[in-house]
Protein backbone atom coordinates (compact mmCIF):
# COMPACT_ATOMS: atom_id res chain seq x y z
CA UNK A 1 0.00 0.00 0.00
CA UNK A 2 1.34 3.73 -1.03
CA UNK A 3 2.46 5.31 2.61
CA UNK A 4 0.51 8.30 2.85
CA UNK A 5 1.75 11.58 5.19
CA UNK A 6 -2.03 13.34 5.69
CA UNK A 7 -1.34 17.77 6.53
CA UNK A 8 -4.05 19.12 7.56
CA UNK A 9 -3.48 22.67 9.32
CA UNK A 10 -7.38 23.14 10.78
CA UNK A 11 -7.65 24.03 14.03
CA UNK A 12 -11.53 23.46 14.51
CA UNK A 13 -13.58 20.48 13.34
CA UNK A 14 -15.09 20.25 10.21
CA UNK A 15 -16.51 17.79 7.55
CA UNK A 16 -12.89 17.76 6.03
CA UNK A 17 -11.64 16.38 9.45
CA UNK A 18 -14.12 14.39 9.73
CA UNK A 19 -13.39 12.99 6.67
CA UNK A 20 -9.92 13.27 6.88
CA UNK A 21 -10.28 11.28 10.93
CA UNK A 22 -12.41 8.00 8.38
CA UNK A 23 -9.38 7.91 6.00
CA UNK A 24 -6.99 6.98 9.16
CA UNK A 25 -8.40 4.68 10.29
CA UNK A 26 -9.31 2.77 7.04
CA UNK A 27 -5.65 3.01 5.95
CA UNK A 28 -3.79 2.33 9.59
CA UNK A 29 -0.29 2.49 7.97
CA UNK A 30 -0.63 6.36 7.37
CA UNK A 31 0.23 9.06 9.28
CA UNK A 32 -0.71 12.43 9.73
CA UNK A 33 0.76 15.69 10.55
CA UNK A 34 -0.81 18.91 12.12
CA UNK A 35 -1.64 20.71 14.58
CA UNK A 36 -1.40 19.15 18.40
CA UNK A 37 -4.06 21.14 20.27
CA UNK A 38 -6.55 20.38 17.44
CA UNK A 39 -10.12 18.72 17.53
CA UNK A 40 -8.29 16.02 15.18
CA UNK A 41 -5.23 15.23 17.49
CA UNK A 42 -7.87 14.82 20.32
CA UNK A 43 -9.38 12.04 18.30
CA UNK A 44 -6.78 10.63 16.36
CA UNK A 45 -4.00 10.93 19.35
CA UNK A 46 -0.72 13.09 18.65
CA UNK A 47 0.31 13.43 15.03
CA UNK A 48 3.81 12.38 13.65
CA UNK A 49 4.75 15.65 12.56
CA UNK A 50 3.40 18.80 15.27
CA UNK A 51 2.89 21.51 13.31
CA UNK A 52 2.50 25.37 14.58
CA UNK A 53 -1.01 26.90 13.64
CA UNK A 54 -1.40 29.98 11.11
CA UNK A 55 1.69 30.28 8.51
CA UNK A 56 4.93 29.50 10.61
CA UNK A 57 8.17 28.88 8.63
CA UNK A 58 9.02 26.02 10.30
CA UNK A 59 6.09 23.98 9.59
CA UNK A 60 7.45 23.84 5.96
CA UNK A 61 10.84 22.23 7.27
CA UNK A 62 9.15 20.02 9.27
CA UNK A 63 6.89 18.74 6.77
CA UNK A 64 10.14 19.02 3.97
CA UNK A 65 12.49 16.78 6.74
CA UNK A 66 9.20 13.92 7.04
CA UNK A 67 8.46 13.54 3.40
CA UNK A 68 11.19 11.30 2.55
CA UNK A 69 10.00 8.94 4.66
CA UNK A 70 6.65 8.63 2.27
CA UNK A 71 5.55 7.99 -1.15
CA UNK A 72 3.16 11.24 -1.15
CA UNK A 73 2.20 14.15 1.19
CA UNK A 74 -1.87 14.33 1.08
CA UNK A 75 -2.74 17.88 1.53
CA UNK A 76 -6.39 18.61 3.17
CA UNK A 77 -6.21 22.00 3.17
CA UNK A 78 -5.24 24.97 0.74
CA UNK A 79 -3.01 26.35 3.64
CA UNK A 80 -1.75 22.54 3.95
CA UNK A 81 -1.30 22.36 -0.07
CA UNK A 82 1.14 25.40 0.71
CA UNK A 83 3.26 24.01 2.46
CA UNK A 84 3.32 20.57 0.75
CA UNK A 85 4.26 22.03 -1.92
CA UNK A 86 6.89 24.39 -0.53
CA UNK A 87 8.45 21.14 1.14
CA UNK A 88 8.99 19.89 -2.46
CA UNK A 89 7.62 16.65 -2.06
CA UNK A 90 4.88 14.89 -4.53
CA UNK A 91 1.61 15.87 -3.07
CA UNK A 92 -2.23 15.08 -4.04
CA UNK A 93 -4.64 17.50 -2.83
CA UNK A 94 -7.82 17.05 -1.13
CA UNK A 95 -10.89 19.99 -2.86
CA UNK A 96 -13.96 19.72 -0.54
CA UNK A 97 -15.15 22.91 -1.35
CA UNK A 98 -16.72 24.82 -4.84
CA UNK A 99 -15.68 28.03 -3.91
CA UNK A 100 -12.91 29.20 -6.95
CA UNK A 101 -9.49 28.18 -5.47
CA UNK A 102 -6.26 29.91 -6.34
CA UNK A 103 -5.40 27.91 -9.52
CA UNK A 104 -1.32 28.14 -9.10
CA UNK A 105 -1.82 25.53 -6.25
CA UNK A 106 -3.91 23.25 -7.55
CA UNK A 107 -1.91 22.77 -11.24
CA UNK A 108 1.02 22.04 -9.16
CA UNK A 109 -0.32 19.37 -7.48
CA UNK A 110 0.40 15.91 -8.60
CA UNK A 111 -3.11 14.77 -8.45
CA UNK A 112 -6.57 16.67 -7.13
CA UNK A 113 -9.33 14.76 -5.00
CA UNK A 114 -12.36 16.40 -5.90
CA UNK A 115 -15.44 15.23 -3.56
CA UNK A 116 -17.54 15.82 -6.39
CA UNK A 117 -18.34 16.41 -9.85
CA UNK A 118 -19.61 20.26 -9.47
CA UNK A 119 -16.17 20.99 -7.77
CA UNK A 120 -14.15 18.89 -10.55
CA UNK A 121 -16.03 21.79 -12.95
CA UNK A 122 -14.81 24.64 -10.71
CA UNK A 123 -11.67 23.16 -10.62
CA UNK A 124 -10.96 22.90 -14.70
CA UNK A 125 -12.29 26.11 -14.99
CA UNK A 126 -9.51 28.08 -13.56
CA UNK A 127 -6.86 25.33 -15.68
CA UNK A 128 -6.34 21.90 -13.89
CA UNK A 129 -5.99 19.47 -16.30
CA UNK A 130 -8.74 16.97 -16.75
CA UNK A 131 -6.69 14.38 -16.48
CA UNK A 132 -5.56 15.42 -13.20
CA UNK A 133 -8.40 15.50 -11.41
CA UNK A 134 -10.46 12.93 -10.17
CA UNK A 135 -14.36 12.75 -8.09
CA UNK A 136 -14.49 10.76 -5.26
CA UNK A 137 -17.29 11.37 -2.90
CA UNK A 138 -17.46 11.93 0.94
CA UNK A 139 -17.79 8.57 2.76
CA UNK A 140 -20.73 8.74 5.41
CA UNK A 141 -20.70 5.80 8.48
CA UNK A 142 -23.77 4.54 9.11
CA UNK A 143 -26.50 6.78 11.12
CA UNK A 144 -28.44 5.39 13.63
CA UNK A 145 -31.05 7.87 14.32
CA UNK A 146 -32.74 8.48 17.85
CA UNK A 147 -35.32 11.06 18.95
CA UNK A 148 -33.58 13.71 21.63
CA UNK A 149 -36.24 14.22 24.39
CA UNK A 150 -34.93 17.52 24.33
CA UNK A 151 -36.96 18.66 21.12
CA UNK A 152 -40.33 16.60 22.26
CA UNK A 153 -42.93 18.86 22.88
CA UNK A 154 -41.73 21.27 20.26
CA UNK A 155 -44.60 22.91 18.02
CA UNK A 156 -44.43 20.79 15.23
CA UNK A 157 -43.45 20.50 12.20
CA UNK A 158 -39.99 20.63 13.47
CA UNK A 159 -37.46 21.60 10.56
CA UNK A 160 -33.55 21.40 11.66
CA UNK A 161 -30.08 22.28 9.97
CA UNK A 162 -26.75 20.89 10.42
CA UNK A 163 -23.79 22.74 9.97
CA UNK A 164 -21.19 25.81 11.06
CA UNK A 165 -22.88 28.88 11.61
CA UNK A 166 -20.95 31.31 8.66
CA UNK A 167 -22.14 32.76 5.47
CA UNK A 168 -22.00 30.44 2.72
CA UNK A 169 -24.31 27.60 4.80
CA UNK A 170 -27.00 30.12 4.21
CA UNK A 171 -28.78 30.00 7.55
CA UNK A 172 -30.18 33.25 6.86
CA UNK A 173 -32.68 32.60 3.98
CA UNK A 174 -33.95 29.43 6.13
CA UNK A 175 -34.73 31.45 8.98
CA UNK A 176 -36.29 34.22 6.45
CA UNK A 177 -38.37 31.22 4.75
CA UNK A 178 -39.86 30.73 8.53
CA UNK A 179 -41.76 33.51 8.66
CA UNK A 180 -43.65 31.67 6.28
CA UNK A 181 -43.70 28.35 8.11
CA UNK A 182 -45.93 26.77 11.19
CA UNK A 183 -43.22 25.29 13.32
CA UNK A 184 -40.03 24.97 14.97
CA UNK A 185 -36.23 25.27 13.32
CA UNK A 186 -33.54 24.21 15.31
CA UNK A 187 -30.10 25.32 13.68
CA UNK A 188 -27.14 22.89 15.32
CA UNK A 189 -23.88 24.12 14.68
CA UNK A 190 -21.71 26.76 16.00
CA UNK A 191 -20.04 29.66 14.31
CA UNK A 192 -18.82 33.39 14.05
CA UNK A 193 -22.52 34.47 13.02
CA UNK A 194 -24.47 33.43 15.81
CA UNK A 195 -24.78 36.84 16.75
CA UNK A 196 -26.23 38.04 13.64
CA UNK A 197 -28.18 34.90 13.23
CA UNK A 198 -29.43 35.73 17.03
CA UNK A 199 -30.03 38.94 15.75
CA UNK A 200 -32.46 38.25 12.43
CA UNK A 201 -34.34 35.63 15.04
CA UNK A 202 -35.16 38.44 16.91
CA UNK A 203 -36.04 41.08 14.42
CA UNK A 204 -38.47 38.74 12.77
CA UNK A 205 -40.59 37.70 16.28
CA UNK A 206 -39.32 34.14 15.62
CA UNK A 207 -37.81 33.58 19.14
CA UNK A 208 -38.92 30.15 20.35
CA UNK A 209 -39.85 28.71 17.07
CA UNK A 210 -35.81 28.83 15.56
CA UNK A 211 -33.71 27.77 17.89
CA UNK A 212 -29.88 27.60 17.87
CA UNK A 213 -28.69 25.09 20.94
CA UNK A 214 -24.99 25.05 19.86
CA UNK A 215 -23.38 21.73 18.90
CA UNK A 216 -25.82 18.53 19.38
CA UNK A 217 -26.00 14.63 18.57
CA UNK A 218 -27.10 15.01 14.95
CA UNK A 219 -28.38 11.59 15.14
CA UNK A 220 -30.64 12.54 17.99
CA UNK A 221 -32.06 15.27 15.98
CA UNK A 222 -32.43 13.45 12.91
CA UNK A 223 -34.89 10.86 14.77
CA UNK A 224 -36.85 13.89 15.44
CA UNK A 225 -37.23 15.64 12.80
CA UNK A 226 -40.30 16.23 10.35
CA UNK A 227 -38.04 17.37 7.38
CA UNK A 228 -34.13 18.21 7.30
CA UNK A 229 -33.27 21.37 5.44
CA UNK A 230 -29.80 22.69 4.11
CA UNK A 231 -30.10 26.11 2.56
CA UNK A 232 -26.18 26.25 1.35
CA UNK A 233 -25.30 29.47 -0.54
CA UNK A 234 -22.28 26.73 -1.93
CA UNK A 235 -21.24 23.19 -0.77
CA UNK A 236 -18.82 20.92 -2.14
CA UNK A 237 -20.87 17.64 -0.98
CA UNK A 238 -23.24 18.39 1.76
CA UNK A 239 -21.95 15.33 4.37
CA UNK A 240 -25.08 16.40 6.34
CA UNK A 241 -27.15 15.62 3.20
CA UNK A 242 -26.26 12.32 3.47
CA UNK A 243 -26.21 11.58 7.22
CA UNK A 244 -30.02 13.03 6.92
CA UNK A 245 -30.98 10.60 4.12
CA UNK A 246 -29.56 7.87 5.68
CA UNK A 247 -31.42 8.42 8.51
CA UNK A 248 -34.40 8.43 6.92
CA UNK A 249 -35.49 12.30 7.13
CA UNK A 250 -37.18 14.08 4.66
CA UNK A 251 -35.15 16.57 2.58
CA UNK A 252 -35.29 19.79 1.60
CA UNK A 253 -31.97 21.61 0.15
CA UNK A 254 -30.66 23.88 -2.80
CA UNK A 255 -28.93 23.35 -6.03
CA UNK A 256 -25.95 24.44 -4.33
CA UNK A 257 -22.64 22.87 -5.89
CA UNK A 258 -22.22 18.84 -5.16
CA UNK A 259 -26.01 18.54 -3.11
CA UNK A 260 -28.33 17.68 -6.54
CA UNK A 261 -25.43 14.94 -6.99
CA UNK A 262 -26.25 13.50 -3.36
CA UNK A 263 -29.95 14.72 -3.09
CA UNK A 264 -30.92 13.26 -7.07
CA UNK A 265 -34.91 12.01 -6.57
CA UNK A 266 -34.07 11.39 -2.76
CA UNK A 267 -35.93 15.04 -1.76
CA UNK A 268 -36.74 18.82 -2.90
CA UNK A 269 -34.17 20.69 -4.22
CA UNK A 270 -34.50 25.00 -4.82
CA UNK A 271 -32.34 27.76 -6.10
CA UNK A 272 -29.80 28.91 -3.88
CA UNK A 273 -30.74 32.25 -1.97
CA UNK A 274 -34.52 32.00 -2.41
CA UNK A 275 -36.06 32.14 0.84
CA UNK A 276 -39.39 31.89 -0.85
CA UNK A 277 -39.14 29.38 -2.89
CA UNK A 278 -37.23 27.27 0.30
CA UNK A 279 -40.24 27.54 2.66
CA UNK A 280 -42.92 26.46 -0.39
CA UNK A 281 -40.31 23.37 -0.43
CA UNK A 282 -40.86 23.17 3.63
CA UNK A 283 -44.33 23.18 3.54
CA UNK A 284 -44.29 20.21 0.41
CA UNK A 285 -41.82 18.14 2.07
CA UNK A 286 -44.25 17.65 5.51
CA UNK A 287 -46.09 15.31 3.00
CA UNK A 288 -43.69 13.70 1.66
CA UNK A 289 -42.88 9.69 2.16
CA UNK A 290 -40.20 9.20 5.11
CA UNK A 291 -37.23 7.19 3.87
CA UNK A 292 -37.05 7.93 -0.10
CA UNK A 293 -32.74 8.75 0.78
CA UNK A 294 -32.00 5.35 3.00
CA UNK A 295 -31.26 3.79 -0.45
CA UNK A 296 -29.57 6.27 -2.27
CA UNK A 297 -27.04 7.27 1.01
CA UNK A 298 -25.85 4.21 1.51
CA UNK A 299 -23.68 4.84 -2.34
CA UNK A 300 -21.48 7.80 0.16
CA UNK A 301 -20.21 4.63 2.21
CA UNK A 302 -17.02 5.14 4.15
CA UNK A 303 -15.46 1.90 2.29
CA UNK A 304 -16.19 3.73 -1.47
CA UNK A 305 -14.40 6.36 -0.55
CA UNK A 306 -11.41 4.80 0.98
CA UNK A 307 -11.19 2.97 -1.61
CA UNK A 308 -11.41 5.32 -4.23
CA UNK A 309 -8.95 7.64 -2.88
CA UNK A 310 -6.52 4.67 -2.35
CA UNK A 311 -7.04 4.32 -6.03
CA UNK A 312 -5.95 7.68 -6.68
CA UNK A 313 -2.75 7.49 -4.03
CA UNK A 314 -1.08 4.53 -6.08
CA UNK A 315 -2.17 5.86 -9.29
CA UNK A 316 0.58 8.72 -8.70
CA UNK A 317 2.84 6.81 -6.48
CA UNK A 318 3.23 4.23 -9.14
CA UNK A 319 3.69 7.24 -11.83
CA UNK A 320 5.93 9.62 -9.54
CA UNK A 321 8.27 6.44 -7.91
CA UNK A 322 8.18 3.46 -10.85
CA UNK A 323 11.26 2.15 -9.41
CA UNK A 324 9.87 1.65 -6.26
CA UNK A 325 6.77 -0.79 -7.85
Amino acid sequence: MTRVLHVDTATEWRGGQRQLELLLRARPGDEWAGVPSSPLAERLGPPCVALRAGAHPLNVLALRAAAPGFDLLAAHTPHALGLALLARAPTVAHRRVDFVPSPLKYRLAKHVIAVSGAVRDVLLGVGVPAEQVAVVYDGVAPVTPWADPRWAGLPRPLYGCVGALVGHKGHRHVIDAMVQVPGTLVIAGEGELRPVLEAQVRQLGLQGRVLLPGHVDAAGLYGALDVFVHPSEEEGMGQAVVEAMAAGCRVVATRAGGVPEVVGEAGLLVPVRDSVALAAAMLSAVGLSAGAGVDRARGFSVEAMATGTSRVYDAVSERVHPRRR
